[in-house]
């Protein structure tokens, strides 16, 4: 499972094509990975899928002034 996390303005989100939008917007990467790999866990499980998952990682950094 491929996960993206992306800065904006110095805020970290992320994202991923099985639930979409997983941010927990925050300036420190390392919280913000350790919220979203937490919640896409838990969001699997509740919907029954019972299968170990790996993620993959792709770091984002986005210059606002590109927006």
């Amino acid at each position: 499972m491929e996960v993206r996390f992306f800065q904006i303005n110095g805020v970290w989100d992320a994202e991923c094509e099985e639930v979409g939008l997983a941010g927990y917007g925050n300036e420190d990467l390392n919280i913000v990975r350790r919220n979203v790999f937490d919640a896409i866990k838990f969001t699997l499980e509740a919907e029954g899928v019972n299968i170990p998952i790996e993620f993959t990682e792709k770091i984002i950094e986005i210059d606002p002034r590109e927006l």
